[in-house]
């Protein structure tokens, strides 16, 4: 399978010790994708800090495929365990046991300064924990998905997105995207307009009646235009004709 090329240029963000000082250390397939999985399903969480736990990474689909890759003779889930055991002990991520459900639950978190004082606190008074919540799994960001189908993004058009996403339902904004495509008016403005229209008049019935009106607009354009009058005829023209 050939790679057809990155959809954004928006990129996930490493920290500079990564390239300077753990990338050339590590040896081991293992440990590189795993450690690099953490930081993007990292990048996808809300919580804080930011965690994800031995179960998770287990049942994680994505990092299972790419484990599954280094070797037919290994499961992935030995070459899980090799690679978070690496960066462990490496000190690229750290390594918190705490009780749940029954049993000890591994949480990894990247080493930082903020995550070392939370992992040192909760050792001392152990408690469960839930996972984070995600962002919703396999949905593009409306950055993404603006990117891919409308133009280039911009900063202010990032923040324009961001109050959007605030002040309608997120289907929404993705229907208006898929209206403005159809109606091959790829711009921002079309788009706030249909979602100002369906606050306003109603999301369901307002399609019909907005191209509706739009027809008829567009026939009184052309009815007034000297250009065009002579093609329309008023309603008792017709019964004149011989």
């Amino acid at each position: 399978m050939t790679f057809t090329g990155f959809s954004t240029d928006r990129l996930i963000s490493l920290p500079p010790e990564w390239f300077t000082d753990v990338l050339p250390a590590i040896t081991l397939p293992s440990e590189l994708k795993v450690t690099l999985h953490m930081f993007y399903r990292l990048s996808q969480q809300r919580g804080s800090p930011r965690r994800m736990s031995w179960d998770e990474l287990a049942q994680d689909d994505l990092l299972l495929r790419g484990l599954r890759s280094l070797s037919k003779l290994r499961p992935p889930a030995e070459l899980l365990e090799e690679g978070l055991h690496a960066a462990v002990q490496r000190t690229t991520l750290l390594l918190l046991a705490l009780p749940g459900e029954g049993r000890v639950v591994n949480w990894y978190l990247v080493h930082t300064p903020a995550n070392r004082a939370w992992v040192e606190q909760m050792q001392q008074v152990p408690q469960s924990l839930a996972p984070n919540a995600p962002y919703p799994a396999q949905s593009p960001s409306l950055v993404t998905l603006y990117e891919q189908n409308i133009g280039i993004i911009t900063p202010l058009m990032v923040e324009e997105l961001r109050e959007a996403e605030e002040r309608y339902p997120r289907d929404w904004i993705e229907e208006a995207m898929r209206e403005a495509v159809r109606a091959n008016i790829r711009s921002w403005r079309y788009i706030r307009k249909v979602l100002e229209r369906w606050a306003s008049d109603g999301r369901q019935a307002q399609p019909e009646a907005y191209q509706s009106q739009r027809s008829t607009l567009d026939v009184e354009r052309y009815v007034n235009s000297s250009k065009y009058r002579h093609l329309f005829r008023q309603g008792g023209d017709d019964d004149n004709d011989t």
